[in-house]
């Protein structure tokens, strides 16, 4: 387990441990004042622990790492357990604003919770916003997106606190069904989160991209990357917060492929420079622009012997020593490694290669020592 998922249980025990003091604290004092917001409240803490226990699961299993059957790791354990947090949290929300509804219609229930309930509401809007700060600076500190989220969670609670605090408070100035009210905009609150949770974590499971500002950074790095002419094809999805990506650079196309390698070792370093989140990026390097017409590519290996047959036909007693095709959209150029010796009779060899409807191009490189 890597010190970043270390960090992520010790603050998710951390939030569950406060929840679960917060929202006994509010239910028993909702149940004695008789706070139908103070109770909502605590339904809310409550659902704040489920995501907590939900979000330890998911970091133990996601942590594990990669095997024959997930290739890509065990981060979609994360995106599964926020879909499921997210779903809790919207039928919460339903159930009681549907009691709050009936409720605020009878008179008979409403009342006036007094000082007792205030002050717990005033205690957990303080516990909580400490526990936001806490968990979102460990979140951005660590770069792990599903402890950034659960921190929202909390100051999710926090405001809805609030709303409790204001609606305890105008039942003391003889707005009795205040206190009814503000649990129903926590339901309202409770619903809206949930709905927000499903709608990322689906868009995760669709495999939707980085967010634009992300992908603007990536693009920009690997163009201003030394030896890349171009870039097209940047294609992005995430997984449990993890990025994984794929681009093509277009380079000099009579490079080496030790040199097109470095190349794409180089954007690969920056761009996980810059975008910590980054899990994997693969690199394809292209000698043109092939986002909208693709070279025919020939078989290079039967085009290759095709070469050195009409070498060997003309030079018997000098060996051909390296062939290069550089495969264009203008055609295949040839580059010929030959001997000094082989020189004074190439004309002929340029004939007949060129006069293979694959080759547009020979080029001969002698090697002198």
């Amino acid at each position: 387990m890597t010190e970043r998922d270390r960090v992520a249980r010790r603050v998710t025990i951390v939030g569950a441990i406060v929840n679960i003091l917060l929202a006994a604290l509010k239910g028993v004092a909702g149940v004695i004042t008789a706070s139908a917001s103070l109770i909502a409240d605590a339904i809310h803490s409550i659902g704040d622990l489920a995501s907590d226990f939900v979000v330890y699961i998911a970091i133990l299993l996601g942590s594990r790492e990669a095997d024959e059957n997930h290739q890509y790791g065990h981060r979609r354990y994360e995106t599964l357990a926020s879909l499921i947090v997210g779903l809790m949290i919207i039928a919460a929300g339903i159930g009681l604003g549907y009691e709050m509804i009936n409720r605020i219609q009878d008179s008979s229930s409403w009342e006036v919770p007094g000082q007792l309930a205030m002050a717990a509401a005033a205690v957990s809007i303080l516990v909580k916003e400490i526990l936001y700060r806490y968990t979102y600076n460990a979140g951005v500190k660590q770069n792990h997106p599903l402890m950034q989220a659960n921190a929202f969670h909390h100051r999710t609670d926090a405001l809805s606190s609030l709303v409790v605090l204001i609606g305890l408070a105008a039942t003391e100035f003889g707005i009795t069904v205040g206190d009814l009210a503000a649990a129903l905009v926590v339901s309202f609150m409770l619903a809206r989160a949930g709905l927000k949770i499903v709608y990322e974590a689906l868009l995760e499971v669709s495999e939707a991209g980085v967010d634009s500002e992300t992908y603007s950074l990536m693009e920009k790095t690997i163009r201003e990357t030394d030896g890349v002419i171009d870039m097209h094809l940047l294609r992005t999805k995430t997984i449990g917060g993890e990025i994984y990506a794929e681009s093509h650079a277009q380079v000099n196309p009579y490079i080496s492929v030790t040199q097109g390698h470095e190349i794409a070792h180089r954007i690969v370093e920056r761009v996980e420079a810059v975008v910590p989140a980054m899990k994997e990026l693969t690199v394809h390097i292209d000698p043109e622009d092939d986002e909208h017409e693709s070279p025919e590519l020939p078989n290079c290996s039967q085009l290759e012997e095709k070469i050195r047959n009409i070498w060997s036909n003309e030079h018997e007693s000098s060996e051909l020593q390296a062939v290069t095709l550089h495969i264009l959209h203008s055609g295949v150029e040839a580059v010929l490694r030959v001997s000094p010796e082989s020189e004074a009779v190439l004309e002929p060899i340029v004939e007949q290669i060129t006069s293979l409807d694959e080759v547009s191009k020979v080029e001969f490189v002698s090697l002198r020592l």
